[in-house]
Order: C-alpha cells, then sequence, then structure tokens
C-alpha cells in the first residue's frame, strides 16, 4: 500500500485486495469467533470494518415475522461491515458465524480516515462495491428469470469446492435459510434435493452434499 500518485491496475482483483488486506493487517485487531457468535447485531453502532481470515459469515436481517433473512454470505478474503461505517448509519443487518471464523477489524475511525485520505484505498474501495452492485444485479435477474431448480443449482455451485472431478458443499445454511435466499419455500428446497439425489445426480446428507458431474449440472437438471 502507498500514498504516491502510482496507480492501481484496473481490473486487477488481486491487487485491489491486497491494499484492503494489507491495511486490515496493518491497522486491524483479529478475533477468533465461535460458530452461531454474532459479530454484530441490527441497530448497533458502526464500530468497526471486517475481514474474513477464515470461516463463513452470514448477513441476514430480521423478517417481520422474527426469522433472520440472510442477505449475503461473507467468505475467507472478503470485507464487510463497511457500508454503515460510510453512510453514517446504525448497523442494517447482523453478521453471524455460520462456522468457527477468525475475523480481523478495523476500528472505524481508521477505516473511514483510510477512506478520506489513502487513494489506494478508496480506489480500491470504489473497485469491491462497484463489482459487488455488478454481483447483486446478476443475483436479482437470477432470482427473476429463473425456476427454483436452476437457483438452487446455482446458489450451491456458489459455495462448492472441487473434490477430484466433484463439487463439495458443506451446507452451513437450514433449508429455511437457503429458501430465503433464493425465493422459495422450505419444502421446495427440500423436494428439490431429495428429487437431485433419486436421479443419482447428488449425494445429500444433512449438513453435505456432492456434486457427481459438476460440468453438466445445470443440463441434467
Amino acid at each position: 500500500m502507498s500514498d504516491n500518485n502510482d496507480q492501481l491496475i484496473v481490473g486487477d482483483k488481486d491487487t485491489v485486495m491486497d491494499v484492503i488486506v494489507d491495511s486490515f493487517h496493518k491497522y486491524g485487531v483479529s478475533r477468533s469467533c465461535a460458530k452461531n457468535e454474532f459479530i454484530f447485531r441490527e441497530n448497533d453502532l458502526p464500530n468497526s470494518a471486517y475481514y474474513v481470515e477464515s470461516g463463513l459469515i452470514k448477513i441476514s436481517q430480521s423478517s417481520q415475522e422474527g426469522q433472520g433473512i440472510t442477505l449475503f454470505l461473507r467468505h475467507a478474503g472478503e470485507i464487510f461491515g463497511n457500508a454503515e461505517i460510510l453512510s453514517n448509519l446504525h448497523r442494517q443487518r447482523y453478521a453471524k458465524c455460520l462456522t468457527d471464523s477468525e475475523v480481523v477489524s478495523l476500528d472505524a475511525r481508521k477505516f473511514t480516515e483510510l477512506a478520506r485520505e489513502n487513494k489506494d484505498f478508496s480506489y480500491s474501495l470504489a473497485v469491491i462495491g462497484a463489482r459487488r452492485l455488478l454481483q447483486t444485479q446478476k443475483i436479482v435477474e437470477t432470482l427473476i428469470s429463473r425456476p427454483v431448480s436452476w437457483r438452487l443449482a446455482w446458489f450451491l455451485v456458489q459455495m462448492g469446492k472441487p473434490r477430484d472431478e466433484q463439487l463439495e458443499i458443506q451446507l452451513q445454511l437450514s433449508h429455511e435459510e437457503i429458501s430465503y435466499v433464493i425465493g422459495c419455500s422450505r419444502q421446495t428446497i427440500t423436494e428439490t434435493l431429495n428429487k437431485w439425489s433419486e436421479k443419482n445426480l447428488i449425494d445429500y446428507t444433512k449438513k453435505k452434499i456432492l456434486i457427481f458431474n459438476p460440468n453438466s449440472f445445470f443440463e441434467d437438471l
């Protein structure tokens, strides 16, 4: 990270994230969080921004029925909790660990100082914000234009990790939470997974899904 006039390479994802990560490591504080622990809650003051060192964090908000609606997942290598700092708002959602996680917290005052005074840092934030906007637009398009089975398949693939020639998904969300993300009922999630299992497209247990042929998975739905 530098405060000189050297310009970051537009579109260079690694360079952009390196600037952010270096700042979090230099000025932030590491924190170990247990599964199901809250990082922050709705209406909290935005005291820090966060970088996920390891683990998985869900960003959710309460519904009128009192249930949590999961809006985003933040994986290792991603930041979260910065929007309210820049907008000067109380927390609009809550952040909760889906697994034991390591996060680095960066004090809101230091985060704001970097955003105002460090050109590389502010540029990197702008690039990350633009990418997330494009990603959100893609998600909305998916939710509107695709059938439930395709939406569920798309969601699982985003969560998966290659294992040999297969794709392994560790299910950190309940069927109900997944239904909130892709816009359907919990029953539909369960029925769709069972149908795929019967067709031998997946191996499905309560906490893990194995997609046998990820390259042709969408064609076989």
